[in-house]
């Protein structure tokens, strides 16, 4: 039996609060939006996050929120399956863990045991470890890699204060993807700004609340005219039966409206899934082809055949073909 929509709470109308951070600024910052929110005090956000039998699927439709302190690790070596390009130093941090979107293949759902959004107050800490990751070598940071930092900005601020950290500290290059719809920059050299772009077939099917792919290419040309370090990421590509008039279709808009002069490289991916997450997957979305497609299994992760795969990044890096330099485009 389906439960009716009718019955689920709106996002976010119960926050939970570690005591510890009650008087924290951007505690009270973040509860400012939320004056009709029910607030709850936490002992540790791990009580409320990785409880056990939580529905995760459904969550995803009323998500709720927690603010808490970070007392473990803050910083991560990038995963094998995320580009790093060329950087040495490659790593992310998670100032925040979950997404407020709900796209079938993201890797979170296989990751946590919730659908709620856990935010960490306690952000100075996480600039003092970066300071210090990158006091001797150059780093590059992936800011946005739990959740959308720039889907949050009405929240909270953390995408511009990882910008502003970037641009005052000459060894950190900081990346903030988004599929968000809103459209507020910091230029900087090394500020990148990676655009996710799927068809609205995908978008409408596959990653539930996020921007269309007007409005992508909106924010991609905005970022361009403001000066911004600009990537487009097509990836990652979903199979479809019309993945090739889909993608096509995609391309068409793409490089009517975006001035290729402007970007400074491409990343182009297929889906690729944990094996220890795909069972997760299944069982979450069961009506998803996205994650029911039958994959092979390469390395610990589930990805498309070989065939398949090639044709499918083949199909942009031709769209590309005498638009955009071959050695900026970055092929998984």
């Amino acid at each position: 039996m389906r439960l009716n929509q009718d019955s689920l709470h709106k996002p976010f109308a119960h926050v939970y609060v570690e005591e510890s951070v009650m008087d924290n600024p951007d505690t009270k910052e973040i509860l400012a939006h939320f004056e009709k929110s029910v607030i709850i005090p936490i002992r540790h956000y791990k009580d409320v996050f990785n409880r056990p039998r939580q529905n995760v699927s459904l969550q995803s439709k009323c998500r709720n929120l927690i603010l808490a302190q970070n007392t473990g690790a803050k910083l991560f070596k990038g995963a094998p399956v995320c580009q790093d390009f060329g950087y040495d130093n490659f790593m992310y941090t998670a100032s925040v863990q979950g997404c407020i979107y709900n796209c079938d293949y993201c890797f979170l759902k296989g990751m946590y045991a919730t659908g709620n959004v856990v935010i960490f107050v306690n952000f100075e800490d996480y600039v003092k470890d970066v300071l210090e990751a990158c006091a001797e070598e150059p780093l590059y940071l992936c800011a946005s890699y739990d959740t959308d930092l720039q889907a949050l900005r009405g929240i909270i601020d953390y995408s511009d204060r990882w910008a502003r950290l970037a641009a005052r500290t000459p060894n950190l290059t900081v990346e903030i993807r988004t599929k968000a719809a809103k459209a507020d920059f910091i230029p900087h050299e090394r500020v990148i700004y990676a655009f996710s772009i799927s068809p609205d077939e995908i978008v409408s099917k596959y990653e539930h609340g996020t921007a269309s792919l007007d409005r992508r290419i909106s924010n991609v040309v905005e970022a361009c005219e403001m000066g911004c370090q600009v990537r487009l990421c097509f990836d990652p590509m979903v199979y479809t039966r019309d993945y090739e008039a889909c993608y096509n279709s995609m391309m068409d808009k793409v490089l009517e409206r975006v001035d290729f002069g402007a970007i400074k490289d491409v990343s182009i991916g297929t889906v690729r899934i944990s094996s220890d997450y795909i069972k997760k997957f299944r069982r979450i979305s069961p009506d998803s082809a996205a994650v029911q497609f039958p994959f092979e299994k390469k390395e610990g992760y589930c990805v498309y055949p070989d065939a398949l795969n090639e044709k499918m990044t083949g199909l942009i890096r031709s769209r590309l073909e005498g638009v955009f330099d071959n050695d900026r485009i970055f092929v998984d």
